[in-house]
Parts: structure tokens; C-alpha cells; sequence
């Protein structure tokens, strides 16, 4: 950690923050709002000595998931689970070197697929089969269920 610091503020984003994600709207763009919301932040507040990074944990592996509305692509990635544990360590040592730090597969994979194709194209692609997802439909069928 740089000795010069004399604060930082750190924020738990998501790998979220990245992609859209169905079923998990407002969950994403709160993640990334918080994420512009840190590297707009940072370059205002350097010259005072304070820090800012934005973490994005894979999902981690925690009871978080456990009262949530099962979501089959979210069980999946929950498989490639960062430990809690973990995470001080990395967080702690990112202090001062970076605004933005990826932990995690989930993560890594998500920026990496940001940064390769292009996110219009690909969601125009696949808008047209959302629908027929099975989690498109057990999403459907939960809000049937409430009315």
C-alpha cells in the first residue's frame, strides 16, 4: 500500500457492473453506477492523498444467494465462487496501484468479453431469445405468482 496515501475509499461493485444482465436489472446498474461513480471520483480526489477502488468480486462465496429467487445462469457462476476470505488481502494490496480491480474467473471473463466483442451486437443478437430462456420463464411465472 502507498505510504503517501492519507485515505481511500473502497467500493464493492460487481462483475455485474460490466455486462447487462437480465433478471438482475436493478442489480447491475446499481453496481454500474457505483463503478463510474469510483473512476470519476478518483482523479477529483488524488491530489488530497486519497484512494479510490472499485472491486469487482466473481460471486463470492457467502450465504448472499441463500433467501434469492434461484437464477440458473447465477447457480452457474456461482460455482467459480472467490472465497471470502480472500478478498482483504487482495483489496488491501490494489489500494493505490489501481481504481478498478477484477477478482475472480466470473470477472476476468466478463471484462474480457467487454473488451472483445462488441456489447450492442451482442445483445441485439440475443435479445430476440431472451425469452426462451428458462430463467426468462421462471421470472415470468414468479411475477404471476405475485398478483
Amino acid at each position: 500500500m502507498d505510504a503517501n496515501l492519507k485515505g481511500c475509499f473502497v467500493y464493492t461493485s460487481s462483475a455485474s457492473a460490466v455486462l447487462p444482465s437480465p433478471f438482475a436489472v436493478t442489480y447491475a446498474s446499481t453496481k454500474a453506477f457505483l463503478s463510474m461513480f469510483a473512476i470519476s471520483l478518483a482523479p477529483e480526489v488524488k491530489w488530497l492523498g486519497i484512494d479510490v477502488l472499485a472491486v469487482h468480486p466473481s460471486p463470492v462465496a457467502s450465504r448472499f444467494y441463500d433467501g434469492a429467487t434461484k437464477i440458473g445462469i447465477m447457480e452457474a457462476f456461482r460455482k467459480l465462487a472467490v472465497g471470502p476470505d480472500a478478498l482483504p488481502d487482495i483489496i488491501f494490496a490494489s489500494i493505490g496501484r489501481t481504481i478498478w480491480k477484477d477478482v475472480g474467473p466470473v470477472a476476468l471473463g466478463f471484462r474480457l468479453l467487454e473488451k472483445l466483442v462488441d456489447l450492442n451486437a451482442l445483445f441485439t443478437i440475443a435479445a430476440p431469445f431472451i425469452h426462451l430462456m428458462p430463467d426468462f420463464k421462471q421470472q415470468l411465472a414468479a411475477l404471476g405468482s405475485r398478483s
